[in-house]
């Protein structure tokens, strides 16, 4: 080897990046620690070392594979310096039939362009020809959006990140499209209506207040007196106000949030119900309390709920769960 011979230099690795070996040609890969939801990939047969020429004889590269794009042709990367300005930076890689993004990931150096190509190796082998190289469901689908020919679209989507804000942008755009990949932050795509549901304040029912819950339905049901009232398979025994055990409120529920509390009167048999065989249903008649209501509205009452599917009604300190205190 004479003195003006060099070997390229390394491009610049990704941090905890499990893809980090394929990040530039001719350069062992550099072991790095799995990522959870981000995939080791096999070693690829352009990652072994190869000779520096010495004579004009061209080394024999990884021959061509069984896919409508080339994998022996040049490989792309960014320009010399490019990279090192682009830092940290988020990539789509978009399906040529349908325009339309279908993967999204971080990655530093030329990285985007490596996990096109890992996806051209021949599928069912690895770079030493054992099998590996086709269990990642990314492979499969990059190799599908080029199966007419077309190679896949790389868009930088964002750069000059950190790796942490990269991750945001990753779980974000994840979410936004629902690509339904697996993202070091998870996902947080929640209606908002459930979401503001969730992080609301929980009810704490005093032991004093006995109170039967009454679910009205989903979040955004009508909760208006005139049809809340109606319809609840309510105990025979814990219809008569003078019982000690009987509920004294009814707290309207819709969804897992109060909505109202009415003061309890009375109840009376609900109009067309125990017909015929049918189950006795019972309508409350009484006053909204605002007293009660300054406290509970728009309190989540989840935790008496119970595990599973929700009953319809839920006695809190009276009825079958009455705890006899003084009166």
């Amino acid at each position: 080897m004479d003195s003006t011979t060099r070997v390229p230099a390394a491009s610049p690795v990704l941090e905890d990046d499990p893809w980090a070996g394929l990040a530039a040609p001719r350069v062992l890969p550099v072991p790095q620690p799995p990522v959870a939801g981000d995939p080791v990939l096999p070693v690829m047969p352009w990652d072994a070392p190869e000779p520096v020429a010495t004579t004009d004889a061209t080394p024999a590269g990884p021959g061509p594979v069984p896919t409508a794009v080339d994998a022996s042709a040049s490989r792309v990367s960014f320009p010399p310096g490019v990279a090192d300005k682009l830092a940290v930076y988020v990539y789509l890689l978009v399906d040529p039939r349908t325009g339309r993004p279908f993967h999204v990931a971080r990655g530093r150096g030329d990285r985007c362009f490596r996990h096109v190509e890992a996806a051209r190796v021949p599928a069912g082998t690895a770079g030493d020809g054992s099998p590996g190289a086709t269990k990642f469901p990314a492979l499969d689908r990059i190799r599908d959006a080029e199966s007419d020919g077309r190679p896949v679209r790389i868009e930088v989507l964002r750069h000059g990140l950190t790796g942490a804000e990269a991750d945001l942008v990753v779980a974000a755009v994840d979410d936004a499209l629902a690509l339904g990949q697996a993202t070091r932050l998870g996902h947080q795509r929640t209606p908002a209506v459930e979401l503001g549901a969730s992080l609301a304040k929980r009810a704490k029912i005093k032991r004093g207040h006995q109170a039967v819950i009454l679910r009205v339905g989903a979040h955004g049901t009508d909760a208006d007196y005139s049809g809340a009232r109606h319809g609840w398979r309510i105990g025979r025994r814990w219809v008569d106000p003078a019982s000690v055990r009987s509920p004294k409120w009814a707290v309207v529920v819709a969804g897992d949030l109060v909505d109202a509390v009415y003061r309890i009167d009375h109840w009376e048999p609900t109009p067309g119900s125990g017909a015929a065989g049918a189950v006795e249903r019972w309508s409350f008649a009484g006053e909204r309390d605002p007293e009660l209501e300054a406290r509970y509205v728009g309190r989540n009452v989840t935790a008496y709920l119970g595990a599973g599917a929700p009953s319809q009604v839920t006695y809190v300190w009276c009825g079958p769960h009455w705890v006899n205190t003084a009166q």
